[in-house]
């Protein structure tokens, strides 16, 4: 399993090779830690000051920021909603912490897996508990499970947050993990030496994380052969496909299915997990969001080219989608 630092054992530390701060005040600790995971409220509940034990280590990468964190004393925290999926795995000590409804005191053998929409707080902070925190893309994630069940995902994905990494499903998503941080942490690896080899082991953590987590649509990944669509819905998902810039009413798709409006949503529900004004929506914000962050256009008028009329209304559902806003991913597409 994952080690920690090496302080008395000369182990080295989980991603030693990036770290940040060690040894450091709280209050400068804490800067350090929301600059690269959430903006949280962060306070010691135990002794203040300089904190001989405290460690944080972490790199950005393309789908995951990876960080080992140890502050050294008893330490509550409240990021809220985080916006992103996250999993906290124990190395040392314990954490409290509660995700919506959902709470587990993780110990070493367990991890905590958070929601993006669900809020986050970590009441007990052990003074030496040490995690390895994994932020996960929202968008990386749920790309990944589209891929996966063969059809888009309308919704954030809810975990149970408790994972047993004890069992065998448990040691393999580790295993992956591990992996990904050997190779991080050597010199001359693959993954130093390749953005692209480095990006597939992010996206086999994001993957396994998926085969091994229960969650909504953990069935239907296992699933031996995922449900055929019928020529009814296949013909709609086409025409939708072909042109989602053009307006469709219910009534059209219908027609052009060759049954009532009430039977077609039926059958998009059974097949596609959604009704058919769902996925033509997921379908626009998916064009729209290639076209932003290739830059291909003003904000107005990429919303408009594929059919939202309301830019208040796209950049809401853009966020929920995407987990930024239109002006964000054209910015990004342009630099």
């Amino acid at each position: 399993m994952i080690e920690p630092d090496g302080i008395g054992g000369g182990r080295t530390p989980v991603l030693g090779t990036y770290e940040l701060c060690r040894a450091t005040r709280f209050d400068a600790f804490r800067e350090s830690l929301n600059s690269v995971f959430y903006p949280a409220k962060v306070e010691t509940t135990g002794h203040g000051g300089v904190l001989s034990r405290s460690l944080l280590t972490a790199t950005d990468l393309t789908h995951l920021t990876l960080g080992f964190v140890r502050f050294g004393t008893e330490t509550r925290l409240d990021p809220g909603a985080l916006g992103a999926y996250h999993v906290n795995v124990a190395i040392t000590g314990f954490v409290e912490s509660h995700c919506g409804t959902q709470s587990i005191v993780a110990r070493p053998g367990t991890a905590a897996v958070f929601t993006p929409q669900e809020h986050t707080y970590l009441p007990r902070w052990g003074a030496d508990a040490g995690q390895l925190c994994i932020k996960i893309n929202r968008r990386s994630l749920e790309s990944e499970l589209e891929a996966m069940v063969g059809r888009p995902v309308s919704s954030w994905v809810r975990f149970p947050i408790g994972f047993d990494l004890t069992t065998p499903a448990g040691r393999s998503w580790s295993s992956t993990v591990e992996l990904l941080l050997t190779e991080l942490d050597s010199e001359n690896s693959l993954a130093r030496r390749s953005v692209g080899y480095r990006e597939q082991l992010e996206r086999l953590v994001i993957s396994s994380l998926l085969r091994a987590q229960p969650h909504d649509f953990y069935d239907a990944i296992y699933a031996e052969h995922a449900p055929a669509r019928s020529r009814t819905v296949k013909r709609v998902v086409d025409a939708l496909e072909a042109a989602p810039e053009k307006p469709w009413p219910l009534s059209d798709m219908a027609e052009l299915a060759g049954v009532s409006g009430r039977r077609l949503q039926q059958g998009f529900r059974e097949q596609m997990g959604m009704t058919p004004t769902v996925y033509l929506r997921l379908v626009r914000l998916d064009r729209a969001h290639r076209d932003l962050t290739t830059g291909a256009g003003s904000v107005t008028d990429i919303a408009l080219r594929w059919g939202f009329n309301h830019l208040g209304r796209f950049a809401d559902a853009y966020r929920e989608r995407f987990g930024c806003t239109p002006s964000e991913s054209l910015r990004a597409g342009r630099a």
